[in-house]
């Protein structure tokens, strides 16, 4: 397989999760589950997933990928794969992107449910007991509209925050920028594969651009960099950085034993077992397995496993994680009425059609989906290991929908 030109791949790298809209007093983690014992439901997912991967082939013959899934149910828990080597198991680490999200919302939720934040405070309030502001009040945070921006505004992505990971800085910013027409976190890895990117510098360049897409509360537009001020709250009312915050107050006490949060520049590696993540396009195939995520933290730099993201999104939203129900139920799932772009997108959490709630992630090489209906203990985990990015963002979607997505439809019709 070739190794891909990093000038090449820099465009694909972005954490872009939804691809297209895309207390210490907590209860014990429900974390182990018994395997399934119904041998007919093993088969029945195995030779469902390995009928799409063959179909998806059969119209994309180059595609380099594989499927995994995993599935929990109040009778079990079952894992299959296709097209990735032989002993491959639910402990087999990916990265899961924009999923990232959800746990990012989770510690916010939690430090309001210990009384430490106001999910509609506004980001230029003071943190309560204390004399400092959400964001510091400094030119790096001095985004368009800031004292009018809500954190629940951020977590719903109804901010208007501009997405410096996701969109080019137009070129009629002021002449000075000399990024202007490009991504930025592009531009600077280009020159520098292994610089560090922090939440102060990828805000600073909405703040200094003067760039946003709408007032606050107008409308809904994805941005990872709104996520990426939700990081710098976390950081400074927890007084912790972000990824010990995470690892500390929610991964660990929730018991998940194979999940982290890169946030240096050269630490791009992905933990062992692991299956490499690929993209091909036209005339390219690249192994693209590590990535520099130090300017996705907090919107997109999580490492998981199928086993490890299950169990945290089933327990989550049961009221079995960290937080307690009303937080669940009140605040993290509630949507907008209505049918138009980001209505069922709650807080780091959105209502996916007949599979309950959850988030999908996408960054160089995985395309994944997390999702759970609490009426029914359905929780499934899906992801293939490869973009397709032939016909560019189109076939893209094309493996979200039909490939990822229908598994996780297909498999909810077959376990019980």
């Amino acid at each position: 397989m070739e190794k891909p030109d990093r000038k090449r791949i820099y465009p694909f790298i972005i954490a872009m999760g939804l691809l297209f809209m895309l207390t210490n007093s907590c209860k014990k983690s429900e974390t182990i589950y018994q395997q399934g014992l119904d041998p007919m439901v093993q088969k029945n997912l195995q030779t469902m997933v390995d009928q799409l991967l063959t179909d998806y082939k059969v119209k994309c013959p180059a595609y380099p990928g594989g499927l995994a899934l995993k599935v929990i149910s109040e009778k079990g828990s079952w894992f299959v794969s296709s097209g990735m080597g032989e002993g491959v198991t639910g402990s087999v680490h990916f990265r899961a992107a924009s999923n990232t999200k959800s746990f990012t919302c989770a510690a916010i939720l939690l430090l309001a449910q210990e009384g430490k934040l106001d999910v509609d405070a506004k980001i230029s309030d003071t943190v309560p007991g204390t004399r400092m502001t959400y964001v510091p009040l400094t030119a790096d945070y001095q985004v368009p509209f800031r004292s009018q921006i809500t954190i629940r505004q951020l977590m719903r992505h109804r901010a208007g925050v501009f997405d410096v990971t996701n969109t080019a800085i137009p070129d009629t910013v002021s002449i000075g920028i000399p990024y202007k027409g490009q991504k930025y976190m592009e531009f600077v890895m280009n020159t520098d594969p292994g610089h560090t990117f922090t939440f102060d510098e990828l805000v600073g360049v909405a703040a200094t651009c003067r760039l946003f897409y709408f007032q606050p509360g107008e409308s809904y537009h994805y941005s990872n960099t709104g996520y990426s001020i939700l990081g710098k709250i976390i950081e400074r009312v927890s007084g912790q950085d972000y990824s010990r915050f995470i690892m500390e107050h929610i991964v660990q006490p929730m018991g998940l034993t194979n999940t982290s949060f890169p946030s240096l520049g050269n630490d791009q590696q992905v933990p062992a077992p692991f299956v490499s993540g690929t993209y091909f396009d036209s005339d390219t195939i690249g192994d693209c397995t590590e990535s520099n995520m130090s300017g996705n933290v907090a919107e997109g730099n999580i490492i998981t496993t199928p086993d490890d993201l299950s169990a945290f999104l089933r327990n989550l939203i049961r009221g079995n994680g960290i937080l307690h129900s009303y937080w669940i139920n009140k605040i993290m799932l509630v949507p907008l009425a209505g049918s138009g772009e980001g209505d069922g997108y709650g807080c780091g959490i959105e209502n996916i059609f007949n599979l309950g709630f959850g988030h999908s992630g996408a960054h160089a090489g995985y395309l994944s989906r997390m999702a759970t209906d609490p009426q029914t203990d359905f929780t499934v985990v899906a992801f293939t290991n490869a973009w397709d990015y032939s016909n560019g963002l189109t076939s893209m979607k094309e493996q979200l929908y039909n490939l990822v997505d229908e598994a996780c439809y297909r498999a909810k019709g077959i376990v019980p």
